[in-house]
């Protein structure tokens, strides 16, 4: 009885084991037709080729780039099998082999069966084009970019270089073309990892995610194989803050779920129910008074936002950034990412409002402004502006006050404060009035003399006779001016013993009358006149002078005769 050779499969003679034996070791017969494939062996690697054998002697060159992948790295090496594909002959008649050639002959095959099935194919992304990518595949396949995730890709660049595996959607065999899907089959594997994955959340559940996109109404988060989105609202507490101030694309996040739609498989989470709402404990945490250290987070005209910690930003209002009474710009004074230490002056819980102050970490200037700018006092100032009802002085530097233009001058009525003083001016004034809590101080420049009332009631006290100047004529009296800026009535009753309808029928303007004081009035700055009154006196006097002319020397005359005379001599 024969034996069998070690590791010779039962039931196989020797004649059968040395042919087998034989098929295997012999070399492959060298190809005869173009376009026909074989099989061959890498013997050699050069600069610009590498070389393979086939048949039982012979051996050819392929040029090197027909074995370079997308980034240019060889994929074969000494020893390595591989099909090549007879492309001709050379004018030597030595075959010309390839193995990009071999490997498209053998694409195509592959692609048609691919398509047929509804399978996927592997290939290596090998450069970016107008609306898609390249993909080699044995041969090159167009992979639009609508098609190569599930979500667009801004930069279809990211791709090169990447084995991906897609659907052929077309494969067109006369023209050798296919069309590739990447996006299909990434759904269909989301789709069957989705059911699985949301059956395993709950509302309320805290999940850890990664950031996939910022946009303005909110941020998706990728969980695995679902996306979740956090809408604007449920990022912070902090209202006013843009998503990307808050988080970044590619950042690791952790969220609650706040719903899970299981007919659309939408997930909404929140960022911010992770903790408690900081506004919660304001008034512990912040009170009013007290000194804080934030981050200035934007900056407009009328203030700066300073971020106290996440949820908790402030406002410091331009008006609270100096006690000094010149306008401020936020602007001027902030830059976004300055730390900045501010006092907190104001809470409102129900709109989460904080109001913040710059000014308030030093003494308020105005608490002993009577004791530095008391009433009645001389002050020095420079005119900082002029408005139509007044100017506005600089008395320091955080103090203001309004020189009226009632109180610029004493004998005239000025249009606009211009007629009297200019930007920049110095003056020197006088405090009339100061209300500490209101923060205004009355100024008055007239004030430095003394008034014309004041002036004229000093030397005419009531009853003393005065000369003035018919200034104007009302139906019931004249007016007389006594100084400069100053006027005394004649009532219509005053201004003759005889009765009076009219007063142009006794003085006329810009006659020189003589006026007897009636009334002064300082707390309305009214004086009353008399003319018949000064007639009257001047009666007396006259009639006293020639009574006391008579006694030193008799004439003989009456009494009658006396008065008389006197009335000849009454002025008209």
């Amino acid at each position: 009885m024969s034996q069998n050779p070690p590791n010779t499969p039962a039931g196989m003679d020797d004649e059968e084991d040395f042919e087998a034996l034989l098929q295997d070791h012999l070399p492959q017969a060298a190809p005869k037709h173009k376009g026909e494939l074989v099989d061959a062996n890498v013997t050699g690697i050069f600069d610009d080729v590498v070389m393979v054998s086939f048949g039982s002697k012979d051996e050819a060159p392929i040029a090197i780039e027909e074995f370079m992948d997308a980034g240019k790295q060889l994929t074969v090496q000494v020893g390595d099998s591989v099909r090549v594909l007879l492309a001709g002959w050379t004018d030597d008649g030595e075959p010309e082999m390839s193995y990009k050639k071999a490997r498209a002959a053998g694409a195509g095959t592959m692609l048609r069966e691919a398509h047929d099935a509804g399978v996927p194919v592997r290939g290596i992304v090998t450069k970016a084009v107008s609306g898609g990518v390249i993909v080699d595949v044995g041969m090159p396949a167009f992979m639009p970019g609508s098609q190569a995730d599930v979500v667009r890709l801004p930069d279809l660049s990211v791709l090169i270089g990447r084995e991906i595996e897609a659907y052929v959607l077309e494969y067109d065999e006369g023209r050798n073309r296919a069309l590739l899907s990447r996006r299909k089959l990434l759904a269909e594997r989301n789709e069957a990892a989705r059911g699985g994955f949301l059956e395993k959340l709950l509302p309320g559940d805290t999940v850890k995610g990664t950031v996939r996109d910022v946009l303005d109404f909110g941020v998706f988060v990728a969980l695995g194989p679902v996306d979740a989105m956090i809408p604007r609202s449920e990022l912070t507490y902090d209202r006013g803050m843009h998503p990307t101030e808050v988080v970044k694309v590619g950042e690791a996040i952790e969220a609650k779920i706040l719903e899970i739609n299981t007919e659309t498989g939408k997930i909404t989470l929140s960022r911010k129910r992770l903790g408690e709402d900081p506004w919660d404990k304001i008034d512990e945490h912040y009170p009013v008074g007290s000194t804080v250290t934030g981050k200035v987070t934007g900056v407009q005209s009328f203030g700066a936002f300073v971020q106290l910690r996440e949820g908790i930003t402030g406002l410091i209002h331009a008006a609270n950034i100096s006690w000094d009474s010149a306008k401020k710009s936020a602007a001027d004074k902030f830059v976004v990412g300055d730390s900045v230490s501010c006092q907190i002056v104001d809470i409102d819980k129900e709109k989460k409002r904080l109001g913040l102050s710059l000014k308030h970490l030093s003494r308020d200037p105005w608490l002993d402004t009577t004791t530095r700018f008391p009433v009645g006092s001389r002050q020095k100032g420079k005119v900082k502006e002029i408005r139509d009802f007044g100017a506005i002085v600089q008395l320091d530097e955080n103090t203001d006050g309004l020189l009226h233009i009632g109180d610029l001058s004493w004998t005239t009525r000025p249009k606009h404060p211009s007629e009297f003083v200019s930007d920049g001016q110095e003056v020197e004034v006088v405090v009339l009035a100061l209300d500490a809590g209101k923060r205004r101080i009355s100024l008055g420049m007239k004030q430095m003399t003394g008034s014309p009332f004041e002036q004229f009631v000093s030397s005419h006290p009531v009853g003393s006779v005065t000369t003035g100047k018919i200034s104007r004529l009302e139906r019931f009296g004249a007016f007389v001016e006594l100084a400069p800026g100053l006027e005394g009535l004649i009532h219509i009753s005053e201004l003759d013993d005889q009765r009076v309808d009219t007063p142009e029928r006794v003085v006329h303007v810009g006659e020189e009358v003589n006026v007897k004081v009636l009334e002064l009035n300082a707390a309305k700055g009214r004086i009353g006149l008399s003319r018949k009154g000064a007639l009257a006196d001047q009666e007396r006097e006259n009639i006293k002078a020639y009574t006391s002319k008579s006694d030193a020397k008799p004439t003989g005359l009456s009494l009658g005769d006396a008065l008389k005379a006197a009335m000849k001599n009454k002025p008209e």
